[in-house]
């Protein structure tokens, strides 16, 4: 399995990843003339406006939490993923829709299911990996996916909405706040930064009802 080395790059590309990680909202609608396809990442079976019963990968910070109101104010992503279907019968000719951008495909490579199409993210290509449910998740640096940014929402907290937050290191046990959420946020100083990466919000009813933080490297 090849990892992506954040370290291993170069500077350059690692800018313009961060950079278009940041400035896209979601990928862009793909339609192919002639003989070839676009393989587009599949849509999320949620959306800003309909949050009732699902979990999101959201990114906030302690001053998102409006404590009086018992509310937080996110911004809700869905993860890029492919139709493995769609994925293996991709040839030169094609478009991958990945990170945000259109590559028409040049080449694919296979190595024990791991794709590499145009030489990789450093050539500016993209790789893809098999993932659950007969899917491929997209990949970035360090072996983060990439998500796709839906916008952001003000959603109520539920009276007894879960905090169950990760430690600094993998060997940490995580915390489980079911009480005093808002001195524990608080509390946290540089990490109370959430990021979509390890971050999801699972709701009912349009509640919060847990926020869950798990280690990632």
């Amino acid at each position: 399995m090849y990892v992506l080395n954040l370290h291993g790059m170069k500077r350059n590309t690692v800018i313009a990843l961060l950079a278009l990680a940041a400035a896209v909202a979601s990928a862009p609608a793909c339609s192919q003339k002639g003989p070839f396809n676009c393989i587009s990442p599949l849509p999320a079976d949620y959306s800003l406006d309909n949050l009732d019963d699902c979990t999101v990968p959201a990114s906030f910070g302690a001053d998102d939490f409006n404590w009086r109101g018992s509310n937080l104010t996110m911004t809700v992503f869905s993860e890029d993923l492919y139709d493995a279907v769609e994925v293996s019968r991709m040839v030169p000719g094609d478009t991958l829709v990945f990170a945000g951008s259109r590559i028409v495909v040049e080449s694919v490579e296979e190595s024990d299911g791991f794709l590499t199409v145009n030489g990789g993210i450093e050539e500016g290509g993209a790789y893809l990996k098999p993932y659950e449910g007969g899917t491929y998740r997209s990949l970035l640096m360090d072996d983060h996916p990439f998500y796709s940014r839906l916008g952001e929402k003000e959603v109520l907290l539920d009276d007894d909405f879960v905090i169950i937050d990760c430690g600094t290191e993998p060997s940490d046990p995580s915390d489980t706040v079911r009480t005093a959420q808002k001195p524990y946020i608080e509390s946290l100083g540089h990490r109370s930064d959430f990021s979509e990466l390890d971050t999801r919000v699972r709701l009912e009813g349009g509640r919060v009802v847990e926020i869950r933080r798990f280690w990632i490297p």
